[in-house]
């Protein structure tokens, strides 16, 4: 049986092959045509009655801006210029919608349960709108578009009243939890007799309630049926009560028992009693004399010895050493916490004793820095 073989010495494709290559080509540049024509379209809210249709203000606050590049400005500093400005005009939306509900009597009957602190917050704020406009709302989404055509470039800023109450209403809660755990963080820096440390936490928690007021008036001026119980006035309350509480408490709640016993030879030397005092006394303290009743007990022990004699012509020097030990006892704990001792060199063309209050000089300052590096500790 023979087989006959077709040649193709041209290595042509058949005519359909062609057909679908053309077809495919043109359905590709085609798409490609209609995928520049819709990237050239505006958006919707670049026309001004779509963008009140579509952003109605009784539903978003929405600022618009649009330009051209000046001289030699950049297109992208031209589009970040359009951009800020259109916060800006939304942000001043914002700020004149909420100059009008802080003067509205409606607001008081709606925070007609709240006292004192809140409802003079709310006469501070409706005194301070004029700079509302510096306001940061991360939830403002900002969009661009440039015309091809003319070069034109638009901006548009925009955030739906609702998803702004909701994330104040976020805001509120988490700040609130904030302050919550720094407080709790105060009361076991006190109960471990850390008070410095105390102290120093409830100061950084006070700017926290800055953060909560701020969110609190802004969504009493947005959302005109906000409860109480969404801003958490009460809560507010209490938590501010509670630190104003600690930080009276802790004003000067650190007690420190110095028991001191140094003499240069034959005669006592007070000073470094008081200079330590002096020192310890900057960090906001009260001194007794009970170690039991003390968050600190120091003991120090510093006696003066003679070291040597120097004759220069008719001139003598003595020179003396200070040998000081000294402990630091943390009470809340029962743990010595520091224990060294101190050595200083001091010369006098007097005698030995001057030569020892002479070392003292040099030694009083450095026993005074570590007592107040472990006592802030």
């Amino acid at each position: 049986m023979k087989y006959s073989i077709s040649k193709n010495p041209k290595n042509e494709q058949p005519k359909n092959y062609n057909m679908k290559k053309t077809l495919l080509t043109s359905l590709f540049c085609w798409a490609i045509a209609t995928v520049a024509a819709f990237a050239q379209l505006p958006p919707a809210w670049y026309d001004h009655d779509l963008r009140r249709i579509d952003y109605p203000d009784s539903e978003y606050f929405t600022g618009y801006a649009e330009g051209a590049p000046t001289g030699s400005e950049r297109q992208e500093v031209a589009t970040h210029r359009l951009k800020d400005a259109a916060r800006v005009e939304a942000l001043s939306t914002i700020r004149i919608h909420v100059k009008n509900n802080t003067t509205n009597n409606a607001l008081s009957q709606t925070l007609r349960s709240s006292e004192g602190t809140f409802r003079q917050s709310m006469r501070e704020f409706t005194s301070s709108t004029t700079t509302m406009v510096d306001m940061k709302i991360p939830w403002l989404q900002i969009e661009s578009w440039r015309d091809p055509q003319t070069g034109t470039i638009a901006a548009f800023a925009y955030v739906k009243k609702s998803t702004l109450i909701r994330q104040l209403e976020k805001q509120i809660t988490v700040a609130i939890t904030k302050v919550e755990m720094s407080l709790d963080q105060v009361d076991q820096l006190i109960a471990t007799g850390q008070k410095l440390q105390a102290r120093s936490a409830a100061e950084k928690a006070l700017p926290l309630f800055t953060e909560v007021d701020e969110a609190q008036k802004l969504l009493v001026a947005v959302d005109t049926y906000v409860t109480e119980e969404t801003l958490m006035l009460s809560k507010t309350r209490t938590l501010q009560q509670r630190l104003m509480a600690m930080v009276t408490q802790l004003k000067n709640a650190l007690t420190i028992c110095i028991k001191v016993h140094a003499t240069a030879f034959d005669s006592p030397y007070p000073a470094l009693q008081e200079e330590l005092k002096g020192a310890l006394s900057q960090l906001g303290c009260n001194f007794v004399t009970d170690p039991s009743t003390a968050d600190w007990v120091i003991d120090i022990s510093a006696t003066a010895r003679e070291y040597n004699k120097v004759a220069t012509g008719n001139i003598s020097t003595y020179f003396a050493y200070v040998d000081a030990t000294i402990s630091i006892t943390k009470t809340a704990t029962g743990q010595r916490v520091y224990e060294n001792m101190f050595t200083e060199k001091g010369g006098h063309t007097h005698n030995y004793q001057q030569a020892a209050r002479d070392a003292y000089k040099y030694l009083t300052p450095k026993i005074s820095q570590v007592v107040r590096e472990q006592v802030k500790q």
